[in-house]
């Protein structure tokens, strides 16, 4: 038989060392004091799987110490000899890596904690420290049903993808907007820079050309703060137990700020539908001779 290379056996080390850290983390984040049993740890699996929630994390730590261990095929095999699926398994083990150091959502059942497997980690530990997701404290989770959890998550991971994409275009228009700034105004001082003086149209243009950064901006601003809103509203609207007179009241001491609200947008969409110049004179301000 041919001897290894220096490459093969180099790979093989840094696949040991590998292995060897792998059993060590699993041992250390997952382990229960316990030696390595492969027979053992499956009877525990086998108890858990008569628990509620906490079990489905207790499983899955147990399974993270068996697949640090044991090769591919007698992983399935272990999953296999408990009576699970390689889903379940999978589902178990994300539980754990989720929720091992949660202290209240285990109690919300395993199949709630598998569809809460979706949160990224500072969500979980939000939740888990009595914040909200999606509208939804744990309280709220407790009494809805599976199938509205998973709508109400669905609807949120929907809103957020929406907000991320409208962000995403309000981006690529500025982005665009201001290339044609630069374009318009470099085109502008080609013609400028002749031997006749520019015209006051000319100038103008220039001038309303460089303003198109700030007003983007603010109406780039106004875009989101209105969708931050609207996304307040929504959740508003989706807590449990709400009827209206109770979201007109918690709406009604916003009323001052509705108003103006309402006023400025009117006043802008005057502006924008029926533009009239000012009565100062252009070109004396912009040269100085009269008070802006």
């Amino acid at each position: 038989m041919a001897a290894k290379s220096k490459t093969e056996n180099s790979c093989e080390i840094v696949a040991a060392e590998k292995m060897a850290e792998d059993i060590q983390t699993a041992d250390e984040l997952y382990g229960d004091g316990m030696p390595y049993e492969l027979d053992r740890i499956e009877n525990e699996i086998r108890f858990y799987q008569d628990q509620a929630g906490q079990s489905l994390v207790e499983i899955g730590k147990r399974f993270i110490r068996i697949k640090s261990r044991e090769d591919h095929g007698r992983f399935l095999r272990a999953i296999e000899n408990v009576g699970m699926t390689p889903r379940s398994a999978q589902y178990a083990m994300l539980a754990a890596k989720k929720f091992s150091n949660t202290k209240s959502i285990s109690h919300l059942g395993s199949t709630k904690m598998i569809a809460l497997s979706v949160l990224d980690d500072d969500e979980v530990e939000k939740l888990d420290s009595g914040g909200d997701i999606a509208g939804m404290k744990l309280d709220d989770i407790d009494r809805m049903s599976v199938r509205e959890l998973k709508e109400n998550l669905r609807k949120e991971k929907a809103a957020v993808k929406k907000e991320k994409e409208a962000r995403k275009n309000e981006r690529e228009a500025f982005k665009k907007s201001m290339i044609q700034k630069d374009e318009k105004i470099n085109e502008l001082d080609m013609k400028m820079s002749g031997m006749e003086p520019p015209t006051k149209g000319q100038i103008a243009e220039a001038t309303l050309y460089a303003m198109n950064t700030g007003f983007t901006v603010a109406l780039a601003e106004m875009n989101g703060s209105i969708r931050n809103a609207l996304s307040a509203l929504a959740k508003a609207e989706r807590v449990e137990g709400i009827d209206p007179q109770q979201l007109s009241q918690w709406l009604n001491q916003f009323v001052n700020e509705i108003c103006t609200f309402n006023e400025l947008c009117k006043t802008l969409s005057d502006g924008i539908e029926n533009p009239t110049p000012a009565e100062d004179n252009f070109f004396d301000i912009i040269e100085g001779k009269a008070d802006v």
